[in-house]
């Protein structure tokens, strides 16, 4: 079978939704183009943070765990630059426009990856951003043209296996949206908190205890699977789960 008949193959099986699974796209990825490492990811960008909704990967755990513990992600330019724009992003054009964010690409040499590859932003609905991210064993040279005969096919199986992805979440999203719901409690709490108004003074507009708010504002970031306030808050809003002035 020929290069360009395995591409098209792959990209027909994209195209009739008969691959959702990270791992068997990532598998489908490798076989098809010269690919080391592919990382999917999509998110929810806050103020301060990013919130992970998915993340998939084929780096490997020790990786994975350098990256964390050494907070490349807060210098990682690669994914400054794909999560906020809409070019492909090359790693080694990141690489020498942010000479601060050496120690990530040290970090990979030192791990045995590549510095070659490119990430691809994905177009996501709104609040949300995804991109999906390739890694080559090949030289400078090599990749510069591999990527200039690949690039377009790659974009197309990227938005291909996103736009699966989001299908397959719509699809689950009215069991989701009933595990989502507030009681009338909760959803008074958010509104205040959104309004700006501390657990105490929520406690005394709605004549019960902080403790009781903060029970309350427990549940309701359960419910909608955040960690923070800030979260809830602005999930809430998306959802048009509490008014909105």
């Amino acid at each position: 079978m020929t290069e360009q008949q395995a591409v098209l193959d792959m990209l027909e099986i994209l195209e009739c939704g008969g691959c959702v699974e990270p791992a068997h796209f990532f598998t489908l990825m490798r076989r098809t183009f010269r690919i080391a490492h592919l990382l999917y990811l999509e998110a929810e960008p806050y103020a301060d943070e990013l919130k992970i909704c998915r993340l998939h990967h084929t780096f490997g755990a020790y990786a994975a765990e350098l990256y964390l513990t050494r907070g490349l992600y807060r210098i990682d330019p690669i994914l400054k630059l794909a999560l906020g724009g809409v070019r492909p992003v090359e790693w080694t054009t990141a690489r020498h426009r942010f000479p601060e964010c050496e120690p990530l690409f040290k970090t990979a040499e030192e791990i045995g990856l590549s510095s070659e590859g490119v990430a691809l932003p994905l177009p996501s609905p709104a609040g949300r951003m995804a991109l999906l991210a390739i890694n080559v064993n090949m030289s400078q040279a090599e990749w510069s043209i591999y990527r200039r005969n690949h690039l377009r096919d790659f974009q197309l199986a990227a938005n291909l296996f996103h736009a699966g992805m989001l299908e397959n979440a719509a699809m689950t999203s009215g069991a989701a949206a009933r595990d989502m719901r507030l009681t009338g409690r909760e959803t008074e709490v958010l509104t205040w908190s959104a309004a700006g108004k501390s657990y105490w003074e929520i406690a005394t507009i709605l004549g019960i205890s902080e403790r009781t708010v903060r029970f309350f504002m427990t549940n309701a970031r359960r419910k909608l699977n955040v960690v923070s306030n800030t979260q809830a808050v602005a999930q809430a809003v998306r959802h048009a789960l509490i008014p909105t002035v």
